[in-house]
């Protein structure tokens, strides 16, 4: 069947038969909760739980609903589950989405309605299941925009809000075939990976000696204590067994924490292929990037003038924070040309005003980087321009900078 006519007779059978005014959307992340829960769903009964009144499909739409479902299920083999092409996350207008009839925001109504028929879990506290439920609940994100917020809240991440519905939105495929792997690998506290309390205070004890040092050498040095201690603990089935969200296996955290702060120190320090090594293991690691990766890494790729490389990471993340609008900024400078940079330049400044004038010397950096910033403060420019000011200067951006800022001044 024509997947075009099959959406087209399961969109029509939805909305006319559904008091929920849902559509093909709702109905695809139904299907998908269901293949993606910790039991097998029966397809005997494809639609159960979805309407208030059951009701067959006429043969046309139960031929398409045939199809859709051994569509899913080929995917779901092959672990390539994805949404449908029509839930995009506008970049101009993300607040959309949580209009009722938008077909993101149908789609994790829909999942929502499958995750109600999920079994009740027998322990809620088990690191499987509290896994398993992180992962619905962001598929749900975009149900509504109350519990996209709370969200938003609960997850302490710096993003704006709408930032973070798109890095959410990014993340939705890997979270959704992660889904259909955790049976296969068991996170239980009884796991390898639970390092030992006297370990743990022991791994603290470094992490503040390396935020005592000013040094990124003598930083390095206690970052690369911990990973020695630390990663015979967590070998490549464990690794597998998290599917990318290494960042939700808590045990690993301190390894990955120690790892980002090597790669920063590596980078500090000009050791640039040790330094983009180290980030792009952590974003295989970490798919939705805790770590924040990500900002040193577009410094690290502007720096080595790998604009392609600099484009892609763009593209997995699309977000407004500062690293990646000034180095955006940078990047089309470097390409394009003054005139074409110039509103890349300005939605930079937008982000962080404080960035030109420590890339410029006008105000003092600090002789430490620091340890916490929010987005848009000054300790986050000065830990941007601690990290990339090598690359302005590299491309001689910092003579079309200071002229735009002297434009602005007269």
């Amino acid at each position: 069947m024509n997947p075009a006519t099959r959406t087209r007779l399961l969109n029509q059978w939805t909305q006319h038969h559904s008091r929920q005014d849902l559509s093909y959307p709702a109905l695809h992340g139904f299907l998908c909760a269901r293949l993606t829960g910790p039991v097998t769903p029966d397809w005997q009964a494809p639609l159960g739980g979805l309407f208030e009144d059951e009701c067959e499909p006429d043969a046309q739409s139960g031929a398409a609903l045939s199809h859709l479902i051994a569509e899913l299920e080929t995917l779901a083999d092959e672990g390539q589950l994805a949404l449908p092409n029509q839930c995009r996350l506008s970049t101009d207008t993300p607040e959309q989405v949580f209009a009722k009839a938008h077909p993101l925001g149908q789609w994790s109504y829909g999942f929502s309605l499958g995750l109600a028929q999920w079994p009740t879990p027998r322990d809620l506290n088990a690191p499987l299941t509290r896994l398993r439920y992180s992962l619905a609940a962001e598929l749900c994100l975009f149900r509504d925009e109350p519990m996209a917020r709370m969200l938003h809240q609960a997850a302490g991440s710096e993003l704006s809000f709408l930032d973070f519905c798109k890095r959410q939105r990014q993340q939705m495929k890997a979270a959704l075939n992660q889904l259909l792997t955790l049976d296969q690998h068991t996170l239980s506290s009884d796991d390898q990976g639970a390092p030992e309390t006297g370990q743990s205070q022991q791994w603290q004890q470094w992490f503040e000696q390396a935020a005592a040092c000013r040094d990124p050498k003598a930083r390095l040095s206690w970052f690369e204590k911990i990973v020695r201690d630390a990663e015979p603990q967590f070998d490549d089935a464990f690794w597998q067994g998290t599917a990318g969200h290494g960042w939700g296996a808590e045990q690993a955290r301190p390894l990955l924490a120690a790892r980002a702060g090597r790669a920063d120190c590596l980078l500090r320090l000009g050791a640039l292929d040790e330094a983009r090594a180290e980030y792009l293991a952590l974003l295989a690691l970490c798919v939705s990037d805790e770590p924040g990766s990500r900002h040193p890494l577009s410094s690290l790729y502007a720096r080595q003038g790998d604009w392609d490389a600099l484009s892609a990471l763009l593209v997995r993340f699309d977000e407004a924070s500062c690293w990646l609008r000034y180095n955006q900024a940078l990047m089309v400078f470097a390409r394009e040309g003054e005139a074409v940079a110039e509103p890349y330049l300005a939605a930079a400044i937008a982000t962080n005003p404080h960035v030109p004038p420590c890339l410029l010397g006008q105000r003092k950096l600090p002789k430490q980087d620091p340890q916490a910033w929010q987005a848009g403060s000054r300790d986050e420019a000065a830990l941007y321009v601690l990290q990339s000011k090598e690359a302005w200067l590299g491309h001689n951006a910092l003579i079309w900078l200071r002229k735009r800022s002297t434009k602005k001044v007269n």
